[in-house]
């Protein structure tokens, strides 16, 4: 009779290990789908304030290319641009490193602050503010320079297009 509740108990313990396994399976699952929502939400965030609005569109642009001819409204409405826009990547950088987010969509979204970087204005915000250089220079030190690479930024694998 011991030996049977013995088994039974050793029995109930495996069950119960094979049920932990699948529900932390199930949650990774689900912190992985909500991940890639908070970064889908957040692009997508930043595009609508552009394709909404035709008068914002317009000062990202003059930011980039002529940041001297911004009134100061829109000095801070571009500054601001560029702080939501950091944070952004950041999250993305934040979720890769939590294995989340895969290296093709994290040096994609490098390549495109590499290359925002490199316009007039982009370079006037990341020499004026405090903090961008030392901490976004090394990550993006290897995407600046050079035509934009389209495959990359649209999540391509080159060896597929090569």
């Amino acid at each position: 009779m011991g030996r049977r509740l013995r088994y039974l108990a050793n029995l109930g313990v495996l069950v119960g290990i094979v049920f932990l396994a699948i529900e932390v399976r199930h949650a990774r699952t689900i912190v992985e789908l909500q991940t890639i929502e908070d970064v889908t939400n957040g692009w997508i965030g930043l595009n609508e304030s552009v394709v909404s609005d035709p008068q914002f569109a317009r000062v990202l642009i003059v930011g980039h290319y002529n940041p001297g001819a911004l009134t100061d409204v829109e000095a801070v409405q571009y500054s601001m641009w560029w702080r939501m826009y950091l944070n952004q990547v950041g999250r993305v950088e934040k979720h890769f490193q939590l294995g989340l987010v895969s290296q093709s969509d994290y040096e994609s979204a490098l390549h495109q602050l590499a290359q925002t970087f490199e316009t007039p204005g982009g370079q006037l915000f990341y020499e004026t503010e405090p903090g961008a250089e030392e901490n976004w220079r090394e990550r993006l030190e290897q995407f600046w320079g050079g035509p934009p690479d389209w495959e990359l930024m649209l999540g391509r694998d080159k060896s597929a297009v090569e």
